[in-house]
């Protein structure tokens, strides 16, 4: 690596580093809202970037510092790597009871100081990260599913936009049913929280109602939450959604299905009408129409299903 290559890397580890620290705040100001003389028993430590191999992050008490992986921070997703700076920092703060000297790493007091923090407790050593845990594990069942919504997607390269409205509404009912047998048959679900968007300084109107469709429809929550981007030395804004792995997947996968389905469509009406320029108008609604779609379809459902019971009401009078 030549020293232009190096200085690139040292500016990027520098920001990534920056950006670790407003984390780190972010973490503490959150906890003093409700337990200020909890928070101030920590202070901002050293973070670095550590060649480490079998470890992805380390709480030392000593230096009063906080490493992380290297090739964790620099090629993971953020998501992932602010886990496993929270786990880090429940040792931190684990390390100011003098209790702590008395347990294991991963004690009571450990295990308390995450929850206080919102870590979780088991991303360190050779635990998976998240996005190890969401797109690195093979489940058969949930392949399934994905590939069956993946084939109903298949239309987004249709040029007929109502195909493309009903692919997603067909989507929507498919896993509608899925998650209502996994809830009827009590079976153990994991839910988890990633980022699925890049850092933006503001959000388009075609994000942000295709975040509510999510919401709205696949079965996963969403919140716009607030990133240091140090490149810009501004806050920026990243969209995180909640869920089972399996419907994170799937929300992941039609959120950037409608935006590209958008994109394109905008892309080829801009082609025959070049002297337009609303780009934000067009493609809102081309959203708009998705969400239109699966409103009526759900309208039409909740009116089925009173029809069923009036139905039965009549034959039980009868």
């Amino acid at each position: 690596m030549d020293n232009f290559q190096w200085e690139i890397r040292e500016k990027l580890e520098n920001q990534l580093v920056e950006k670790l620290k407003f984390e780190w705040d972010q973490a503490v100001w959150t906890m003093k809202q409700r337990d200020p003389q909890l928070a101030g028993r920590i202070k901002q430590p050293g973070i670095l970037l550590s060649d480490m191999k079998s470890l992805l992050g380390v709480w030392n008490t000593k230096n009063q510092e906080i490493l992380l992986s290297r090739n964790l921070v620099l090629n993971g997703r953020w998501d992932s790597i602010c886990e496993v700076l929270r786990h880090e920092m429940a040792h931190q703060l684990a390390s100011t009871f003098p209790e702590q000297q008395n347990e294991k790493p991963h004690g009571k007091i450990f295990i308390e100081c995450c929850k206080i923090l919102c870590a979780n407790p088991k991303a360190s050593g050779s635990y998976q990260t998240l996005e190890q845990r969401i797109w690195g594990n093979e489940d058969s069942e949930n392949d399934k599913m994905m590939l069956k919504v993946k084939k109903l997607m298949s239309l987004a390269s249709s040029a007929n936009r109502h195909e493309a409205e009903s692919a997603a509404a067909k989507a929507n009912q498919l896993i509608a049913r899925y998650n209502i047998d996994i809830i009827k048959n009590d079976k153990k679900r994991n839910f988890e929280s990633i980022i699925i968007t890049s850092p933006c300084l503001k959000r388009t109107q075609s994000e942000k109602m295709a975040s509510i469709i999510l919401m709205n429809y696949y079965f996963v929550k969403t919140v716009w939450m607030s990133v240091y981007m140090p490149e810009k030395q501004r806050m920026g804004r990243v969209l995180e959604i909640s869920g089972t792995p399996s419907n994170i997947k799937i929300a992941d996968y039609i959120f950037h299905y409608i935006l590209k389905y958008a994109e394109n469509c905008w892309q080829k009406y801009k082609k025959e009408n070049p002297s337009c320029r609303s780009r934000s108008g067009f493609m809102t609604g081309v959203v708009n129409g998705f969400s239109d779609k699966l409103d009526n379809q759900k309208a039409a459902g909740i009116k089925q299903q009173h029809s069923d019971m009036a139905d039965s009401q009549a034959v039980i009078a009868v």
